[in-house]
Formats: structure tokens, C-alpha cells, sequence
């Protein structure tokens, strides 16, 4: 992913990617549950292009972390792409992708790493479950819907 699109400023959308409808069922207030217990909320910013979340969450350590992502459309990937920042100076890639079945894909950096979510939007679109699996560990996640 790249650090900045300043090569395309005169080409940049006046509207937002259409691959970001894909993850509006995220929009609202969610309580996640197991490992790193904590909540998240998701809204639309800077003119529908970036879908932000801010995030408070407290660690298998018992550390409390709080920070904001923000996803949008990366033209150099053609896919979902975020970068997650966090108190304790994380500055993370992300890879999104959701299938048409509501299975939803995460991967830490790049499409197809072997450290990724794997989750499944529950037909009530209030309810993920999943896991986040990496070589040698990972832990379930259940995220319930609190709020729109």
C-alpha cells in the first residue's frame, strides 16, 4: 500500500469507491468479546471515502489500548486497505475483503498472510464471529452490535 496517492492528485474520485458499501454493515457501536474484550465504532468520514474506527480495547495482559483505523480503496492493491494506529505506537496494515455470503476476511498486511480474521456476519447483521488465527496461535472473537 502506498504512503500517499500525491502522484494521482488530479485524478483523485469526487465519489467514494463503491468496494467500501461492502463493509457498511460495520457502521455503529459493537461490544467485542473473548480474548481482547473491548468496543469499537464504525462511521463514514471525509466525504464517504474512508470508513474510521476508533477502538478501545484491553490486551491478554491486561493492557488498555485505545486507537482509530481508517479503511479505504487502495489503487495500487485494488483492495480494502487500512492503516491502524494505536497508543502504544502501532501503525498497522490491514487487508479487508467481504464475500458475498458475509464472510468476512481480514488479513494483517497483505491479501492471503498467514495472520488474518476469518469471521461470518450473522444473519441478523448485529452478530460477527470469528478468528483471529496466526502460525502457532489466535483466539475467537464475537462482536455483538450496540448501537447504529
Amino acid at each position: 500500500m502506498a504512503d500517499s496517492n500525491n502522484d494521482r492528485a488530479s485524478e483523485l474520485p469526487l465519489t467514494p469507491h463503491p468496494a467500501l458499501n461492502k463493509l457498511k454493515h460495520l457502521l455503529g457501536t459493537w461490544k467485542n468479546e473473548g480474548a481482547v474484550p473491548g468496543t469499537s465504532t464504525y462511521k463514514m468520514g471525509l466525504g464517504g471515502h474512508y470508513l474510521i474506527q476508533e477502538f478501545e480495547a484491553t490486551t491478554p495482559r491486561g493492557r488498555k489500548l485505545t486507537g482509530i483505523e481508517y479503511v479505504t480503496w487502495d489503487e495500487d492493491t485494488h483492495t480494502l486497505r487500512s492503516h491502524l494506529m494505536a497508543d502504544d505506537g502501532s501503525n498497522f496494515t490491514y487487508t479487508y475483503q467481504v464475500d458475498d455470503d458475509g464472510t468476512c476476511w481480514t488479513w494483517f498486511g497483505d491479501k492471503g498472510a498467514d495472520n488474518f480474521f476469518k469471521g461470518k456476519l450473522g444473519e441478523d447483521g448485529n452478530t460477527i464471529t470469528g478468528r483471529w488465527q496466526w502460525p502457532g496461535g489466535g483466539f475467537d472473537v464475537v462482536s455483538r452490535k450496540v448501537s447504529e
